[in-house]
């Protein structure tokens, strides 16, 4: 999805200062004019002229980045927006721009990492208009890229779907994420795009309608795909938040589905655990992390799992192995912090509050 950028850009001129001289500031009145008469190849020759007079103006290369966005000049627009953000780290649209640029470059790695940067930026009560919720898409696209699917689906619910009732590009990225496929939307194969745009109808109307619309979404994904990988996983999700004792039949249907399943194990044992079902909880939070030892979510499960029997020692391994493939999680030094507690470890237990709050405060507005 294509972000004009023209309709948002009204640079307010910073009141001249005593040091800038007169050509400066008829050069950059000079170029705004041009860029409100629509002249982009006179604005951006105006606006060039003046950067190379005043380099450490930011709102000039800001400008620059966004006439050559909307003239999907990419590469360009990112490193007008690299200066930009240089001089002023604190702008979030700088980064969001930044991020857009290297996402449309195929830069994905440095594409998230701005995106995120602007995200976190935002104050959460504060949503940060039309560039944030297309600044959020691209981000979600990326993190459902990365295999964060959960991540994904809660950037969409709560930053994107609200604003932006209708998509059919944001619903078919919801698809995507809903049903793990770590891929961007444009790698969808042909043959699996029906299902995903169906399950992508399902994830937007979950967020955006009465969960009766939502329902019957399901039961027509369900009908039309039911050996579909992860349909009856993404249904089970669904059922977990509204009929949680309803969930676990669609978690071991996946299971029959895909034999190997990571996220179904992961989904009944925390499932079991709610119920008091630690045996059945152990078996498949140790299947999970057999499967897959790299699983920060199957490592979390088998944790929870032998803390909910009393068994706190064995439980600490675990932890220190999902804070291991995940070092930046707030959440999880919050479960060390608890375990050491239990085991009377007080100098663990203060080290790791002190990294939990460490990194929420490096993380604001992150889930």
């Amino acid at each position: 999805m294509k972000l004009s950028i023209g309709i948002m850009l009204c640079i307010a001129m910073a009141a001249a200062g005593q040091t800038r001289s007169q050509s400066f500031e008829q050069l950059s009145a000079k170029a705004q004019q041009a860029y409100d008469a629509k002249q982009d190849d006179e604005a951006t020759r105006l606006y060039s002229e003046a950067v190379k007079m005043r380099p450490d103006w930011a709102q000039g290369w800001w400008a620059l980045g966004a006439i050559d966005y909307d003239h999907d000049r990419y590469s360009q627009c990112r490193d007008e927006l690299t200066r930009m953000v240089a001089l002023d780290a604190s702008a979030a649209p700088g980064w969001v721009l930044l991020g857009l640029c290297e996402f449309s470059t195929g830069q994905y790695d440095l594409s998230f990492e701005h995106l995120k940067k602007a995200h976190m930026l935002v104050p959460v009560k504060e949503p940060g208009g039309q560039l944030m919720v297309i600044a959020n898409y691209h981000l979600a696209m990326l993190l459902t890229q990365q295999g964060a699917f959960e991540v994904a689906q809660e950037i969409l619910v709560l930053h994107v779907a609200p604003t932006v009732r209708d998509n059919p590009e944001m619903m078919f990225a919801g698809g995507v994420a809903s049903l793990r496929m770590p891929i961007l939307p444009t790698e969808v194969p042909a043959n699996q795009r029906d299902v995903v745009a169906i399950a992508g109808k399902a994830f937007w109307d979950l967020a955006t309608r009465p969960p009766e619309e939502a329902e019957a979404d399901f039961k027509n994904l369900l009908a039309a795909y039911p050996n579909f990988p992860n349909v009856h996983y993404f249904y089970g999700t669904f059922l977990g938040a509204r009929h949680p004792e309803q969930s676990a039949p669609e978690f071991l249907a996946e299971l029959r589905v895909d034999t190997e399943s990571v996220p179904a194990r992961v989904q009944l044992a925390l499932r079991y655990i709610v119920e008091g079902k630690t045996e059945q909880a152990l078996k498949y939070a140790r299947e999970a992390v057999a499967l897959s030892p790299d699983s920060v979510g199957a490592q979390l499960a088998l944790a929870n799992a032998l803390r909910s029997g009393g068994d706190d020692e064995h439980a600490l391994p675990a932890y220190l192995a999902a804070k291991q493939l995940d070092p930046v999680s707030p959440k999880i030094r919050l479960y060390l912090a608890n375990t050491y507690r239990a085991l009377g470890r007080e100098a663990e237990m203060r080290r790791e509050q002190a990294e939990y709050s460490r990194l929420k405060s490096e993380q604001p507005n992150w889930p």
